[in-house]
């Protein structure tokens, strides 16, 4: 058995009464914790990689979700969960064999703002200096920053996602862990997690 712990914060600190989510490759929920008063969260799991861990509390109304992916539980792992009025979801990143050694950095960032103006571009408008990119904790250079389509199935039609070149810190040539943090002009923000 591992443990998954850590903190819940909001934009104002620790934000209790977060609901923490690992989740199986069909987004059933099979683990879940609610964060105490002091944001203080731990699922008990069978060792093993989970595809999804998500945080969220009052969605759609005050705050949207965190993501983190491919979650490792071989050993106790902890976990600092923000959330805010942003998502980050759709978190990739990957090495493009043959071209710079840099990392190259998929997401789509949503706007709980635009969600609720039901405008249908739900992305918020981001520059290198909104985005923080930690790999393996260590803070990376953003190279480039492109703001590209994703197609989203008949119905829903195109939404708007980032892509993104960045630095990888020479001690974390085999990096084991991202992390993404966005910041729009208004101060909200989102943040997620990808593993290797």
């Amino acid at each position: 058995m591992a443990a998954i712990h850590g903190t819940t914060r909001g934009g104002e600190g620790v934000l209790p009464g977060v609901t923490v989510e690992l989740k199986n490759e069909q987004f059933e929920t099979v683990y879940e914790a609610v964060s105490d008063e002091a944001g203080r969260f731990s699922l008990s799991v069978p060792d093993g990689v989970y595809p999804f861990l998500t945080a969220v509390r009052e969605y759609g109304v005050r705050y949207l979700e965190y993501w983190a992916q491919n979650v490792p539980a071989q050993r106790d792992l902890t976990l600092d969960v923000r959330i805010d009025a942003i998502e980050v979801y759709g978190l990739h990143a990957f090495h493009v064999k043959g071209a710079a050694n840099a990392l190259t950095v998929y997401f789509r960032p949503m706007s709980l703002q635009r969600f609720q103006a039901g405008e249908p571009d739900l992305a918020p408008e981001l520059d290198k200096c909104d985005i923080t990119v930690l790999v393996d904790g260590q803070q990376s250079e953003i190279y480039s920053l492109n703001r590209v389509q994703e197609y989203a199935g008949e119905e829903d039609g195109l939404l708007m996602a980032y892509l993104l070149q960045a630095s990888v810190p020479e001690s974390a040539n085999d990096w084991e862990r991202v992390d993404v943090s966005v910041r729009d002009g208004d101060g909200r923000f989102g943040c997620a997690t990808l593993f290797r």
